[in-house]
């Protein structure tokens, strides 16, 4: 497959790949020739010319010398032109994949190796389809053209002259397969290698902090040593090719200048046939020799492919399918039917939700921790895909919508919250809006602090937005999730890094923006949840309760329990005491 897959994206390339092609036959013609002229002025010395005669075969030498130049070089820039367009498409198709891919497969995958996986292994590509792709395409033009000219002149000297070889195709076809194991190790452990250095480079915090820079230089050093290991492995199988070739070609010379030089004696061959297939044979020299090199640049490279089509031929979880028609013009209605959802391999998160969410309706979310509340925000813009039938936008079954319209009609606050290494401003845009940045920035309490910025909105906030305080990196999103103009806005636990004041200052911006738009509002402050039209209590997956603020702690049921151990934790942190652990389990005797 990782072949056949190879083969589909140089077909877009076809036309340069046989013009290419088309100069390197041109090429080796011209330098075929040559030995041919020389053989023929040879001869005619023997046998009596002219200085004219002579200088005209010089001529004719330097001509088809300067041509087997021109082509050659013309035929390099289109092979391997053709070869970066074909590295660059698959570097689209990859990236795009991964974009693609759901939550699940980078559960299962180190983001190190999947960065060695669109950088090594393509390069590994990129050389397999640019010099090795030149250097076989050269080797065979070169060993066709040289055998026909070499059984013209002397069929039996050929003969003797090509004995060795199938002794070194059968050492080929051994030290291949033995190099394809070793590069595929090489290749495995480069992306250890790589995962480990992307694992600290994000962890360096945790690392300086638990005094961990000796036990994780010490690993890397045992990693990187496996890596020599194996990379010198596999240099001694391509290094004992090499020699060996070159051995083989030597007898082959030996043998012509033994039995070549004994025919000229006995008058079979002229003195200038015997150069010329001299000539010929020192044309095969250099690809016998380099045989070893380009075969282990074909084998990484084939190797390196079958990693990158593990990626690409993924499918992702969620995609359009043939019933997604639009466009669609989302008004924001949102109904659950007896839903429930499980992980893969995992017990339900949501167990037979029900639940009607009318367009423009403010709705919190509230529960434990482990209630299912992210996994039922993640399943409104199909993060994670939700089972058929069982959940509706504006009474379609949301299969039915484009995912292109169905997220362009979402903004989405998540739990954690990422930002770009980018300017402040181009981070809040990422959907457009940029013209109405102050305003959202006042929305989401993010005013004051951009104004205070060196920069301002050309801040630039540093990979994941480390530059900013949590705090500043939520409302961030939010500024980012309004500038959108969403007709549902999703907002996943977006106080959880802000204090008390700052959260009624938002909730209070939010009053307005939210009029006119579905808003689900999850939350572990329940003041937060306070503002909501209604109030949802989840509990193990399933809703355990639902009502207004006052109707729940009416209740005395789950919901009244969670706001009196909230109460109580900030009473014990104004005095200074030992709050309760967010979330506790409603289930436990309460305060």
């Amino acid at each position: 497959m990782p072949l056949r897959i190879l083969v589909g994206y140089l077909r877009r390339q076809r036309p340069r790949y046989l013009v290419g092609l088309t100069l390197l036959l041109l090429s080796n013609a011209f330098a075929l020739a040559i030995p041919w002229i020389l053989m023929g002025a040879i001869e005619a010395i023997r046998t009596g010319t002219t200085v004219a005669a002579l200088t005209g075969s010089a001529l004719a030498i330097v001509l088809l010398a300067s041509l087997q130049g021109l082509t050659r070089a013309w035929s390099r820039f289109a092979l391997l032109g053709a070869s970066q367009r074909v590295e660059a498409r698959i570097r689209d198709d990859l990236f795009a994949r991964l974009l693609r891919l759901p939550p699940a497969f980078y559960q299962t995958q180190r983001t190190g190796d999947l960065m060695s996986r669109a950088t090594n292994d393509l390069q590994a590509v990129a050389m397999l389809i640019g010099f090795g792709f030149l250097s076989l395409a050269n080797t065979a033009i070169i060993y066709l053209g040289t055998l026909g000219a070499m059984l013209r002149i002397d069929p039996w000297l050929t003969l003797y002259a090509l004995a060795p070889y199938p002794a070194l195709i059968a050492l080929a076809k051994r030290l291949n397969g033995r190099l394809h194991a070793e590069t595929l190790a090489v290749q495995e452990q480069l992306s250890e290698l790589s995962a480990k250095v992307q694992e600290n480079l994000t962890g360096a915090a945790v690392v300086r902090a638990y005094a961990m820079e000796p036990r994780e230089v010490g690993a890397f050093a045992r990693l990187n040593a496996e890596y020599l290991r194996r990379s010198l492995r596999a240099l001694r199988t391509q290094g004992a090719f090499s020699p060996l070739m070159g051995i083989m070609g030597g007898v082959g010379t030996l043998t012509v200048l033994w039995l070549g030089g004994k025919a000229v004696v006995d008058g079979r061959i002229t003195l200038g046939a015997l150069v010329a297939f001299s000539s010929y044979l020192a044309f095969l020299t250099w690809p016998t020799i380099a045989l070893g090199w380009v075969l282990s640049i074909v084998r990484r490279g084939l190797t390196a492919m079958e990693r990158v089509v593990e990626v690409l031929t993924v499918e992702p979880a969620v995609a359009d399918g043939p019933e997604a028609r639009g466009p669609v013009a989302i008004q924001g209605a949102i109904e659950f039917r007896d839903l429930s959802f499980a992980y893969d391999g995992r017990d339900p998160a949501l167990r037979g939700i029900s639940l009607a969410i009318p367009a423009g309706a403010c709705v919190a979310v509230v529960g434990p921790t482990g209630a299912g509340k992210t996994t039922l925000a993640a399943l409104i813009p199909r993060l994670w895909d939700p089972p058929r039938g069982r959940l509706f936008i504006d009474g379609r079954e949301i299969h039915t919508i484009p995912l292109a319209d169905l997220r362009r009609a979402i903004g989405y606050v998540p739990q954690e919250t990422f930002l770009f290494s980018r300017p402040l401003a181009e981070n809040l845009a990422l959907g457009g809006g940029d013209g109405r940045l102050g305003w959202a920035a006042r929305v989401a309490g993010l005013a004051d602090e951009v104004a205070a910025f060196p920069e301002g909105w050309g801040t630039v906030v540093g990979e994941r937005g480390l530059t900013l305080s949590g705090g500043q990196r939520q409302r961030a999103a939010l500024a980012r999730a309004l500038l959108v103009d969403p007709r549902i806005l999703i907002l996943d636990d977006p106080f959880s890094s802000v204090d008390a004041e700052k959260e009624a200052e938002i909730l209070a911006g939010l009053r307005e923006v939210r009029r006119g738009r579905t808003t689900l509002l999850i939350s572990h402050r329940l003041r937060a949840a306070r503002e909501a039209d209604r109030i949802i209590v989840l509990d193990g997956g399933e809703i355990v309760e639902e009502g207004t603020h006052d109707e729940l702690l009416a209740r005395e049921g789950v919901y009244a329990r969670l706001w009196r151990r909230q109460r109580l934790e900030e009473t014990l942190e104004r005095f200074g005491g030992t709050p309760v652990p967010a979330g506790g389990s409603p289930g436990g005797s309460g305060p």
